[in-house]
C-alpha cells in the first residue's frame, strides 16, 4: 500500500465523504485489524487466538479452550450488512460452523465481553467504528461522520486478507 502524505490524506478524506453524499465506498479492512479486536478478548480459559478471512464473508476464529485440558476449536462466521435501520456502521457475524459443536456458546460469551461487540442470539454484531479509526485515510475525515453511515454489504478478499465493507450514509 502506498503512503500518503497529510495533504494527499485530508484529499482522500474529502473524496471518501464527497463519494458518500452521493452513492457510497467499498473500505478494505485488513484482516491484522479484525484480528487485533478479536484476539483481545480477556480470557483466561482462551489461548492462541487466531483470525483468518476467506472468501464468501467468512472470518475463522480459531484456538483453544481449557475445559479441564486444552481442546482446539474452530469457529466460522459470515460476515453481512445488518437489517437497514440499524444505527452507526456495525457489521453483523452469523455463525455458520463450529468444531468441536460445543465451541459457540463460549466464544459469543467471550465476544460479549467487549465493548463493541453485542450478541444476538448465534450472532454477534460488532461496530465498526475502530476498526474505521484505525485507518491511515480516517484522520482527515469529518468528527462523528462514521455516526451518518451504515454498512450496506460485506465482502472479502482472501487473498489480500481483508474485509470489504461497502459504507453509504445513513437513509440514502
Amino acid at each position: 500500500m502506498e503512503h500518503l502524505h497529510p495533504e494527499e490524506l485530508i484529499r482522500t478524506g474529502s473524496r471518501i465523504v464527497e463519494r458518500l453524499r452521493q452513492r457510497s465506498v467499498c473500505v478494505p479492512i485488513p484482516e491484522r485489524v479484525i484480528a487485533r479486536t478479536v484476539t483481545g478478548v480477556r480470557d483466561p480459559s482462551l489461548r492462541h487466538l487466531a483470525l483468518r478471512i476467506r472468501e464468501g464473508g467468512r472470518i475463522v476464529v480459531s484456538g483453544e479452550k481449557r475445559k479441564g485440558v486444552w481442546i482446539p476449536f474452530s469457529v466460522t462466521f459470515i460476515a453481512v450488512a445488518p437489517p437497514p435501520g440499524t444505527a452507526g456502521p456495525c457489521v453483523e457475524l452469523h455463525l455458520e460452523r463450529t468444531t468441536p459443536f460445543f465451541a459457540a456458546p463460549f466464544v459469543l460469551k467471550a465476544l460479549a465481553r467487549m465493548p463493541e461487540m453485542e450478541i444476538i442470539g448465534a450472532r454477534a454484531r460488532v461496530r465498526i467504528d475502530q476498526w474505521l479509526d484505525q485507518q491511515e485515510w480516517s484522520g482527515p475525515l469529518p468528527t462523528g461522520m462514521f455516526k451518518r453511515v451504515r454498512v450496506t454489504e460485506v465482502e472479502s478478499d482472501a487473498n489480500n486478507r481483508q474485509l470489504l465493507v461497502t459504507l453509504g450514509l445513513a437513509g440514502s
